[in-house]
C-alpha cells in the first residue's frame, strides 16, 4: 500500500541578537482607560515584533540596527499609531500606548426577497499532509494566508458575505490555544496580502488536539466584492513561546539526526528551512495543517510572515483552510453556516461519529461512508468530508465509491444464482464453459478460482502498469487477454494464491453461462432483485451522478486508469447502503437457495487438508473477541472499502472511501461497540 507522508515544517529564528535594548510598557484604550489585549507591535517589512499580553502589556527587544525606525502599534477597530524608536527608548520605561477607537461606517444591509435562493459555497483548501509549528520565543504575531481567489474555485459571484472560516489544526500539544482571524485584501502592486477588511477582533481558544477549528462570522456580515486573503494569526502567551522553545531544543539535542536543515529554490529564491525526518510530533506547540503537493501550489497561493508587521513571504506548504460565502446576508439558524457541534452524547452512536470524525482528521481522508445494521435495520449511517474536494461537494447517501476487492463478494452471488438455475456446475473445469480460453497443465474449476486456489497470478508487484491499465474493454471474455496466456503459478487446489485476476475468469464463466455480459447479467439479475439502485461497474466511458473524486496518497485526484479489466474482482461502484442491504440479503433473504447460500462462508481447503479461511468471495473467521466474522476488504491506490457481516450477532458494516487510507480503519471496534452493548 502507498501512504502519504506528513512532514512537520518549523519557522525558526536563527538570528543571535548583539547589540540592542528593550522596550516595555502598556497598550491602553485612549477613551476606556481599559488595556487592550493582542495588540500588534512591531517594525514593518522586518522580523521585530510582538503582540501585547491579556493585561496590554508588552515587551520587545530591538536591536541596535533599528534605532532610527519607527514601531507600529495597531489592534483591529483601533487608528493605528506610530512611533519613533529613538524617541521610545529615551522615554523612562514602562512607556503607556494609547490607542484611538476607529469609527467604522457600517453599509446598509438589504436583505433579499425570500424568492431569491440562497446561495452557500465553501472554498479553500482542505487537503492536510502536514503541519507548520512555530518556534520563535523571542518574537510573536506570525500569521499564515490563503487566497481565496476564482483561480481554481470558480464558484465565486461578487459580491459575497463571509460567513464563516475553518483552519485545519494538524496537531495541538498546548493545553489550550489561540487563533485571531483576520481578513485582508490584495495588494495591487504586489499580489501578497494587504490591508485589513475585517474591523472587529475575532479570536477563538480551543482545546482540540486536532482536526478543525471554526470561526463564526456571520454576525458580522462582511461583504466581499473581490478576492481575498484569510488570514489565521497565532496568540502564543510568553509561557506558551518558552514551552516551544524548551521543547524544541530538547528534540534538536536528543535527536539531532532527525532535524534535517535544507536549502530549496522557491519562486526563484533560496529557502532554507528545517524539516523533522521522524518524530517531533509530540514537540509542545501547535501544528497548522499544510498540503505539500504540486497540486496544491498550482491552485492556490499560501503566505506567512514572522510578526505582526513583518514582511508576506510566499511559501511552499499550502495553508489547509475553507471559507464559506453566501450570496446574502444570513442568519446563524440558516442551513450550512454554522458548524455543527463535536457529538457529547454517551451513546453508542456517538462514540462512533467521533471515531469516525478522528479517523477522517488523523488521515488526511477526503470522504467516506459508514454504515452499520442490526437485525436488519440500520441503527447508524454517517457521510463524512466531500466526494469532490475541489467543488466542496459533501459526501451524501448517494455518493457511488469504488468497492474494490468487495466486488468479488457480489460477484460470488451471480455464482450461487447461476447454480441454483441449473446454468453453472461450480465443479466443472472452466473450459466447459470458456473453450477458447489457453490450455493449462491443469484443470481449473469456478469454485478453485471463487476461493483463490486456481493458481492464477495476481498484479505484478515490480510492475504498475500491470494495475493500472489504459485500455477499455467491452466484456470480461476480452479482459482475459491480460494474463490468459501466463503460467500457472501452482497447481489449481494446491497453494491459496489471492488472485483478482483469477475472478476476471470468474466473471467469462457468469457472461459464457449466463449468455448475457457481466454487468448486464449482474444488474438484471442480481442488484435489481436485492434493489441495490446504486451499484454499477465503474465505466469511464459514461457519466455516473454522483460518483466520487479519488484521491491519491498525495492528496491529487487520481482514477488510476481504467478498471474495467477487472469488473467482477475489483471495479465496481456502490454506495454503503447498498452493501448493507446487500448483507442483509445474505442474513436474512430468501432470494438465494439457502443451501447454496452457505457455500459461500465454507472455508476451502488445500488438497493436503489446509484450510484457507476464505470460501468463495468472502473470508471467514474469528474477530479478536472470538465472533464469527464473514468479511472482505479492498483497496487500491485511490480508494479503500470494508464490508463485515457478523451472523450470529446479526451485525452488517460498511465503509467506503475515495482514498486508500481507510484500509486502516479498524472495523472489528465498530462491531464490538454494537455486539457488546
Amino acid at each position: 500500500m502507498l501512504r502519504g507522508l506528513s512532514f512537520l515544517f518549523l519557522f525558526i529564528w536563527f538570528g543571535t541578537l548583539h547589540a540592542q535594548f528593550k522596550i516595555h510598557g502598556l497598550v491602553i484604550n485612549k477613551k476606556s482607560k481599559e488595556a487592550i489585549s493582542y495588540a500588534n507591535i512591531g517594525i514593518r517589512y522586518v522580523s521585530i515584533g510582538t503582540l501585547s499580553n491579556v493585561d496590554g502589556s508588552f515587551t520587545l527587544i530591538i536591536p541596535e540596527k533599528y534605532r532610527n525606525d519607527t514601531l507600529y502599534f495597531s489592534s483591529l477597530g483601533f487608528a493605528p499609531k506610530h512611533i519613533s524608536i529613538k524617541w521610545l527608548i529615551q522615554q523612562p520605561q514602562p512607556i503607556t500606548i494609547f490607542l484611538s477607537e476607529r469609527s467604522v461606517l457600517l453599509e446598509g444591509i438589504t436583505i433579499t426577497d425570500k424568492a431569491v435562493k440562497n446561495k452557500i459555497v465553501e472554498l479553500g483548501n482542505n487537503r492536510c499532509r502536514g503541519g507548520t509549528l512555530e518556534t520563535d520565543t523571542t518574537y510573536a504575531g506570525a500569521s499564515e494566508a490563503l487566497l481565496i481567489d476564482n483561480k481554481a474555485q470558480k464558484q465565486i459571484e461578487y459580491p459575497m458575505y463571509l460567513q464563516r472560516a475553518r483552519l485545519k489544526i494538524f496537531r495541538n500539544n498546548l493545553n489550550s490555544f489561540k487563533i485571531r482571524i483576520r481578513v485582508l485584501d490584495v495588494d495591487t502592486a504586489t499580489g501578497k496580502p494587504g490591508t485589513d477588511l475585517l474591523h472587529h477582533d475575532v479570536i477563538v481558544e480551543s482545546t482540540i488536539r486536532k482536526g478543525w477549528l471554526a470561526f463564526d462570522l456571520s454576525h458580522l456580515q462582511l461583504k466581499i466584492e473581490r478576492p481575498f486573503f484569510i488570514v489565521f494569526e497565532r496568540i502564543l502567551t510568553s509561557r506558551d513561546r518558552m514551552l516551544i522553545a524548551e521543547g524544541y531544543r530538547m528534540f534538536k539535542k536528543q535527536y539531532p539526526s532527525k532535524v534535517k536543515i535544507d536549502t530549496i529554490e522557491f519562486e526563484g529564491k533560496p529557502l532554507i528551512r528545517e524539516r523533522f525526518t521522524g518524530g517531533g510530533i509530540d514537540l509542545p506547540g501547535t501544528f497548522i495543517g499544510i498540503s505539500t503537493t504540486e497540486n496544491a501550489r498550482e491552485k492556490f497561493s499560501s503566505y506567512s510572515r514572522n510578526t505582526s508587521f513583518g514582511e508576506w513571504e510566499k511559501v511552499q506548504g499550502t495553508l489547509t483552510a475553507t471559507v464559506t460565502l453566501s450570496n446574502q446576508p444570513l442568519n446563524n439558524s440558516d442551513k450550512g453556516v454554522v458548524s455543527s457541534p463535536d457529538c457529547q452524547e454517551k451513546t453508542i452512536a456517538c462514540t462512533v461519529q467521533n471515531i469516525c470524525t478522528d479517523f477522517l482528521d488523523e488521515s488526511g481522508l477526503t470522504g467516506m461512508q459508514l454504515r452499520v445494521s442490526v437485525k436488519g435495520k440500520t441503527v447508524f449511517s454517517a457521510n463524512l468530508g466531500y466526494s469532490n474536494s475541489d467543488l466542496f461537494t459533501p459526501v451524501n447517501d448517494s455518493t457511488l465509491f469504488r468497492i474494490n476487492s468487495i466486488s468479488k463478494s457480489l460477484t460470488s452471488a451471480a455464482l450461487i444464482k447461476l447454480a441454483s438455475d441449473g446454468k453453472l456446475d461450480l465443479d466443472a473445469p472452466i473450459k466447459k464453459y470458456l473453450p477458447d480460453f489457453p490450455e493449462k497443465e491443469f484443470p481449473i474449476t469456478t469454485r478453485q478460482l471463487s476461493g483463490h486456489l486456481g493458481g492464477i497470478r495476481d498484479y505484478h508487484q515490480d510492475n504498475l502498469s500491470d494495475l493500472v491499465r489504459t485500455k477499455h474493454y467491452l466484456s470480461t471474455i476480452d479482459a482475459l487477454e491480460v494474463f490468459q496466456f501466463d503460467s500457472l503459478t501452482a497447481k489449481p487446489g494446491s497453494k491459496f494464491h489471492y488472485s483478482t485476476f483469477g475472478w476476471n475468469i470468474i466473471g467469462a464463466v457468469i457472461e459464457a453461462a449466463s449468455g448475457m455480459n457481466y454487468l448486464d447479467y449482474m444488474k438484471s439479475s442480481i442488484w435489481h432483485h436485492l434493489k441495490m439502485k446504486n451499484t454499477c461497474g465503474d465505466d469511464i466511458t459514461e457519466t455516473i451522478y454522483n460518483r466520487s473524486k479519488f484521491y491519491d496518497a498525495l492528496g491529487d485526484e487520481n482514477d488510476f486508469g481504467d478498471i474495467s479489466y477487472k469488473y467482477p474482482g475489483g471495479g465496481l461502484l456502490s454506495t454503503t447502503t447498498d452493501l448493507v442491504t446487500f448483507g442483509n440479503e445474505l442474513l436474512y433473504g430468501q432470494f438465494f437457495d439457502e443451501l447454496l447460500k452457505a457455500e459461500l462462508f465454507k472455508t476451502q481447503y488445500t488438497e493436503n487438508g489446509e484450510a484457507t479461511n476464505y470460501g468463495m468471495g468472502w473470508y471467514t473467521g474469528l474477530d479478536t473477541n472470538g465472533h464469527r466474522v464473514w468479511y472482505h476488504s479492498g483497496d487500491q491506490l485511490s480508494s479503500s472499502s470494508h464490508l463485515y457481516i457478523y451472523p450470529d450477532d446479526g451485525i452488517v458494516i460498511a465503509l467506503l472511501a475515495n482514498g486508500q487510507e481507510a484500509a486502516a480503519f479498524d472495523v472489528e471496534e465498530i462491531g464490538e461497540l454494537f455486539y457488546s452493548k
